[in-house]
């Protein structure tokens, strides 16, 4: 017997199907072509202006400001000594330095007062170094973190006020470059990329790719400067901030529960009408900031999803709703904008790679895929190269686009079930915006 027919309702919704999943590739090539051109003129822009920025001219020694360079440390033995070290040798007249030892475990304390008695010999000269310590958990309400960077602005007496990681390493220059830069761009905070130190595969995969690739194709750095921009950025690893300025908007008090003081605190200075500047810094500084996996994956999820939030989020759209539908309708709103940020994010970073290795795919479609994902890895190349990146970071752009995901969704479902987060063997509610 002959095979029956199918019914025409059947192959009616075979074509809408096929009509339509044909709309959606279409589509998602046009967003993907988009997308790609507006991430490579953010990168010529951003380039450009780094590139600018480190010409500035210096300034004569006697007209540099007293600067004080602020430490917080918890748990950071095996950094620590290498970190002070590097900051006690800077090529800067008028500096001091002041550390916190915030209820560290680990012998951190011992070793910054070893490093504070050496200090105070009378062969040493400037600069001068000062630890304080800090046996307790922070006030309710306060993060460790921030808690720490209060107490040191509160002793500083520099007229810049250096907020800096216990687990970077400075080169000689590095306060004199960030001076010299933050004056002659008439900035109240200046803040830097650093060199990213990779070693383990987990990091050479993630950590250069959120720290500098994202950022670089994502922020207008030169539009940021110059307050054009409604979304600063900033990295804790380098913060200069101008003490009156700093002061003036209420210091880390005003970020007091932030999980994410660095963008917490640009913001502040940002709204609050001073000007932030992110510098390459790579010539300043350099940071291994994780040394596994585990540590790459919970250091990244307890800030991922603000780091990639959609510019237009800030912390007072929830205030600015008093009635139960203005609230459901910036919920809806703030939905939608989270679900074309995913859309665009997988038609780049995502979609071309899955098109290539998939069986079945058109010639044409194949095609479109393959320069979505040269034009993405070329990017990425000059950003290697810019930066003095290694080379094999490049291949593993797919891995770390995946692996970006991968976290935003895993911290998605532990805010969707309030799971707090623990960092430096501390407690904290689930971070938002």
């Amino acid at each position: 017997m002959p095979p029956r027919p199918r019914p025409r309702s059947h192959l009616r919704l075979r074509s809408s199907w096929i009509l339509l999943t044909g709309l959606v590739q279409i589509a998602s090539h046009l967003l993907a072509f988009m997308l790609l051109a507006r991430m490579t003129l953010r990168l010529t822009v951003n380039l450009r202006f780094l590139q600018s920025a480190r010409r500035l001219p210096s300034l004569p020694t006697a007209h540099l400001p007293r600067v004080s360079v602020l430490i917080p440390a918890r748990d950071e033995v095996d950094a620590i000594t290498a970190c002070v070290t590097s900051l006690l040798a800077q090529q800067y007249p008028n500096l001091e330095i002041l550390v916190l030892d915030d209820g560290s475990t680990d012998g951190t304390g011992q070793l910054l007062d070893t490093l504070a008695d050496q200090r105070q010999r009378p062969y040493h000269p400037q600069p001068s170094l000062t630890v304080i310590h800090s046996p307790g958990d922070p006030p309710p309400g306060w993060n460790g973190k921030s808690y720490a960077c209060h107490r040191l602005a509160q002793r500083a007496t520099g007229e810049w006020l250096l907020f800096t990681d216990a687990d970077t390493l400075h080169s000689p220059t590095s306060v004199v470059r960030g001076v010299t830069q933050a004056l002659a761009l008439h900035t109240d905070l200046l803040s830097a990329f650093p060199c990213q130190g990779v070693e383990t595969w987990s990091e050479r995969v993630l950590v250069s790719f959120i720290l500098d690739f994202l950022p670089l194709t994502s922020i207008n750095l030169a539009a940021m400067w110059r307050h054009h921009s409604g979304r600063p950025l900033a990295n804790g690893q380098y913060l200069l901030a101008r003490a009156e300025s700093y002061h003036a908007l209420g210091g880390h008090a005003a970020i007091a529960h932030a999980l994410v003081d660095d963008f917490a605190l640009a913001r502040q200075f940002h709204s609050s009408g001073f000007t932030v500047a992110l510098v390459d810094g790579s010539p300043m500084l350099q940071c291994r900031m994780y040394h596994s996996f585990r540590e790459v994956w919970n250091g990244f999820s307890k800030n991922l999803l603000i780091a990639l939030a959609p510019a237009t989020d800030s912390p007072a759209d929830s205030l600015t709703a008093p009635t139960v539908r203005g609230a459901l309708a910036n919920l809806l709103r703030a939905s939608l904008r989270a679900l074309l940020f995913a859309w665009g994010y997988a038609c780049v970073f995502v979609l071309p790679f899955v098109r290539l290795l998939r069986r079945g795919q058109r010639p044409i479609a194949r095609s479109l895929a393959a320069l979505e994902v040269c034009w993405l890895l070329s990017l990425r190349s000059l950003v290697a190269y810019r930066l003095k990146r290694p080379t094999d970071e490049i291949v593993t752009t797919p891995l770390a686009a995946w692996g970006v995901m991968a976290i935003s969704l895993a911290a998605l479902v532990r805010r969707w079930r309030k799971r707090p987060i623990v960092w430096k063997q501390r407690r904290y509610a689930n971070p938002t915006l």
